[in-house]
């Protein structure tokens, strides 16, 4: 709960600076595939994920804002009891280059996040373990990118690629990463 309570604080500092920011703001809905990598890749399936956000603009080409996010990936062994979810609440800073003459419009993300974890945990020693499920919040990264096809002036079609990590228990447990592929659009409110 600290944890949440820290975010939200955090989310709630940079409004003043936002306010005074350049005159638009950039809102987002998408949708995709999460697709686990390294450890995670190996106890668990892709699957689905889908969210929103909002961002104001600073100038041009930077903006910040927050999302939230719901990603799924069901576990491999047919047991566990439920899969890996994800709630995520997050912070982001957008940087996209003003190319007027370009037909897709490029953007670099970078975010950091309160992730809401559910996960299936084994106890005890082999071969009698019991899969228990979990729940923990953990702050994490985001890293990526996208582009978006302008459709008119105020939207735009969108494709991104966002690479998820978090550490959970207290950065001594296990490392989730995963890679989410979503589709969506871009609402240019001015």
């Amino acid at each position: 709960m600290k944890k949440l309570i820290v975010f939200i604080l955090a989310m709630l500092s940079i409004l003043p600076a936002v306010a005074c920011a350049y005159d638009y703001w950039v809102i987002n809905g998408r949708g995709g595939i999460a697709y686990p990598l390294g450890d995670m890749g190996t106890n668990n399936t892709m699957s689905y994920d889908f969210g929103a956000s909002a961002r104001k603009g600073f100038d041009k080409e930077i903006s910040a804002g927050g999302g939230v996010s719901f990603v799924n990936m069901p576990y491999k062994d047919p047991t566990a009891p439920s899969p890996f979810t994800a709630t995520v609440l997050d912070l982001e800073l957008v940087y996209a280059p003003y190319m007027p003459d370009l037909f897709i419009w490029p953007y670099a993300k970078i975010g950091a996040g309160l992730f809401l974890t559910r996960y299936v945990m084994l106890t005890g020693i082999a071969p009698a373990t019991t899969a228990v499920v979990d729940q923990e919040s953990a702050f994490g990264i985001m890293l990526g990118g996208g582009v978006n096809y302008p459709i008119s002036n105020e939207i735009a079609a969108n494709a991104e690629v966002i690479y998820n990590q978090v550490s959970i228990q207290g950065g001594q447990g296990d490392n989730y990463n995963f890679l989410t592929f979503d589709v969506g659009i871009t609402y240019y409110l001015k």
